[in-house]
């Protein structure tokens, strides 16, 4: 089994065990994990992008997860597929024709920002909306989203 497949095949059976189907992550909790991954990144440098990144699931938290974009606009750190390491986030676009991609890389800032699109749900398989908590950080972008009610 993939190591990506693997560790989706973890968080979408904790997601569906009983109880815990209808818990998501929250905002909080997004802005939380991404300010848990810059400390690390802090202390360990680009080491520290194989924690955040399947099969580890030190920054997964049900249907939360971190993801890291390069100074090249390349992922360089996923919590929840390996195969976007290395994906070039500047061609991704949402079913609304939106550049997502690009907005996750203008809008972060220092402090923080949120940054909407649409993003297929890996619980319902269906196209929903998502927000996402980006911070730049030493060049890097870090950011964790939650899918909206």
């Amino acid at each position: 089994m993939k190591a990506s497949t693997l560790a989706a095949a973890i968080l979408l059976g904790c997601l569906a065990a009983p109880g815990l189907a209808a818990e998501r992550g929250t905002a909080e909790e997004a802005q939380a994990l991404v300010a848990r991954a810059i400390a690390l990144y802090q202390q360990e440098g680009e080491a520290a992008f194989a924690a955040m990144t399947v099969p580890s699931t030190e920054f997964v938290d049900r249907d939360l997860y971190i993801f890291v974009i390069g100074r090249d606009n390349r992922v360089v750190g996923h919590g929840f597929a390996l195969e976007r390491i290395g994906l070039d986030v500047t061609t991704l676009i949402d079913d609304a024709g939106n550049p997502y991609g690009v907005a996750l890389i203008e809008d972060a800032t220092a402090e923080g920002a949120w940054v909407d699109y649409r993003r297929e749900d890996p619980l319902t398989g269906l196209v929903e909306s998502k927000s996402s908590w980006v911070v730049r950080y030493d060049g890097y972008v870090f950011g964790c989203g939650i899918y909206k009610p």
